[in-house]
């Protein structure tokens, strides 16, 4: 595995409650968190799951839902330009009549670097009208003090270990985790031993953002490579700020056991060979023909 991090990088989640169908109020409450969250030294600053629409869903999420790039996503990159940082902002995508849980990736020079699109839409979800993405893309964030590269795992994607699996196979060091759920509190102890486990078999950090109470609870958690959980936030609206040591990340997985180490991929062709492999009927998928 190449060891493209290293340095140390600040990472911010600005965790707040994207209430459903204010869009004109989220988006206000996004930019003055991360203005505050830039004034703290964060250098990358990330938002919960389709924070600025309040995740409402179905086919009363396409009046709020926006073509990216577009203007809400235009001014997000303006904004990191002007504070020269890095922004990951989640959002409801409209493209071609269908709609997408999506988050797009602003740099500190004002480029959009591309487009997470959720893969794994799951069966609880609002379906009419949601599609899901196909792809798993990283990326490269380079600041003064630290480099590292990261992707993002959409809320339900990481509870698919193939997900947190394939960004590993693509070196990454940090894994971003946007959720609108109901976070792992203490008393919901699988869903946070997930999370632990997800950093710990790949060697990552990740970094979870939840929408705060009233939509959802919060608890929004940062996890290191051993899955130790270095950060939480309780329900409330707040802004926290996570430095990450990249070269301790290094030295970590130069003896590790998990990661790339003793993987034996040339046993793991069922893995991608979709003949067999049965989704139920009321799996949510994309439509056959796209």
């Amino acid at each position: 595995m190449l060891n493209f991090g290293k340095g140390k990088v600040k990472i911010a989640g600005v965790q707040f409650a994207g209430l459903q169908g204010e869009k004109s109020r989220n988006i206000a409450v996004a930019e003055r968190m991360i203005r505050d969250a830039a004034a703290q030294g964060a250098q990358i600053v990330i938002t919960p799951e389709v924070a600025l629409t309040g995740f409402v869903g179905g086919e009363r999420e396409r009046p709020l839902a926006e073509p990216i790039p577009g203007a809400t996503a235009e001014r997000f990159r303006r904004l990191a330009q002007e504070l020269g940082v890095y922004l990951l902002i989640g959002m409801s995508e409209l493209a071609d009549g269908e709609i997408r849980n999506a988050m797009p990736v602003f740099s500190p020079h004002g480029e959009m670097m591309g487009v997470m699109r959720k893969v794994h839409i799951n069966k609880w979800e609002t379906g009419d009208g949601w599609r899901n993405g196909s792809a798993f893309p990283v990326w490269d964030f380079k600041t003064p003090t630290g480099q590292f590269r990261g992707g993002i795992a959409i809320c339900y994607d990481v509870e698919v270990p193939e997900s947190t699996r394939i960004l590993m196979l693509e070196e990454v060091d940090v894994i971003f985790n946007p959720m609108a759920a109901a976070a792992p509190s203490a008393m919901t102890n699988i869903r946070r031993g997930l999370l632990r486990t997800r950093a710990f078999e790949n060697e990552v950090f990740l970094f979870m953002v939840n929408h705060a109470a009233p939509r959802h609870n919060g608890h929004s958690m940062v996890f290191d490579y051993e899955g130790n959980i270095v950060r939480e936030m309780d329900e409330k609206e707040g802004v926290f700020v996570q430095e990450l040591d990249l070269d301790a990340l290094n030295k970590y997985r130069a003896t590790g056991y998990y990661g790339f180490h003793h993987r034996r991929p040339e046993l793991y062709e069922i893995l991608s060979n979709p003949l067999g492999q049965i989704h139920p009927a009321n799996a949510n998928l994309p439509p056959s023909d796209k």
